[in-house]
């Protein structure tokens, strides 16, 4: 999977971290190899085949900035701290002269939460992008990226009512959303969760599906508070919207989660071959 098309000029590195932002190019010099490498890299883990042919075809103008963006940030974010990091005239930059002062470990540590959260905001639009990208739903890249419902970032402030959560508050989060996800399998099966997901990143989600995807979400989004409340009362919910309409969901009406949750206890009659006798 060749990037050779896509380049990563200094313009991208101005408009994606204004930061970094000088007029020699220093710092974008020292950073142009390692640009190259992560877009190879995001190739390979992320974009796969299908993504890749959409980004540097040119059929897709806003996967390739998002890919720009998600690479520029990724790159700056991990060399940022062996750069010359100083405070400018113009405020706060990066530049190798010898009549500036060298930026603060605060307010360098303040750009790299800054960062961080843009990569992974970056990162999740990317994803939703590639999932109207024919044929990206289906390959190897997209098990490793994508393994719940909950896949975005942003997710936190939309369903886990977190304002301007940070990059640790989605580390924090992975365990309780890996946690729901395996509850919810249990309530509705593997089979029925993996086709919901399957049908997100092939941008195919039926009508009956949307409102159970977002059930879910809201779901996972109470478990990442901690609100067990709320996370019996969108079951609730989740559940009468299968159960009202059983036909929709064929998946989840064959499967064994669905059994259990229709479990009928045996009936004691004569015309049964073991009715038992009490007396």
């Amino acid at each position: 999977m060749e990037m050779e098309t896509i380049k990563i000029t200094k313009a991208d590195l101005d408009k994606y971290i204004p930061a970094a932002k000088e007029a020699k190019g220093h710092v974008f010099n020292m950073l142009t190899a390692k640009f190259e490498t992560g877009l190879e890299e995001a190739a390979v883990s992320l974009m796969g085949d299908s993504g890749t042919a959409a980004a540097t075809g040119n059929s897709n103008s806003r996967l390739t900035e998002l890919l720009k963006e998600m690479v520029t940030v990724r790159v700056f974010l991990d060399e940022m701290r062996g750069l010359d990091i100083t405070i400018t005239s113009t405020g706060f930059g990066v530049v190798s002269t010898n009549d500036t002062a060298p930026a603060s470990k605060m307010r360098v540590d303040a750009l790299d939460g800054q960062l961080r959260v843009q990569y992974l905001r970056t990162r999740g639009k990317l994803l939703t992008e590639l999932f109207g990208v024919e044929g990206w739903g289906e390959e190897e890249v997209r098990y490793a990226s994508v393994s719940t419902l909950f896949y975005d970032f942003r997710f936190l402030t939309e369903f886990a009512g977190k304002q301007a959560p940070l990059s640790k508050d989605w580390e924090d989060a992975a365990p309780a959303i890996l946690d729901a996800d395996r509850e919810l399998r249990g309530h509705i099966s593997d089979d029925f969760m993996d086709e919901l997901v399957e049908q997100m990143c092939t941008n195919s989600l039926t009508t009956e599906n949307r409102p159970i995807v977002y059930q879910i979400r809201r779901y996972i989004g109470a478990a990442v508070q901690g609100k067990r409340d709320f996370m019996i009362e969108y079951l609730r919910r989740l559940m009468n919207c299968l159960e009202k309409d059983i036909e929709s969901f064929p998946t989840y009406a064959g499967s064994e989660a669905y059994e259990r949750n229709h479990f009928k206890p045996y009936e004691n009659t004569q015309d049964k071959g073991a009715f038992h006798f009490v007396g």
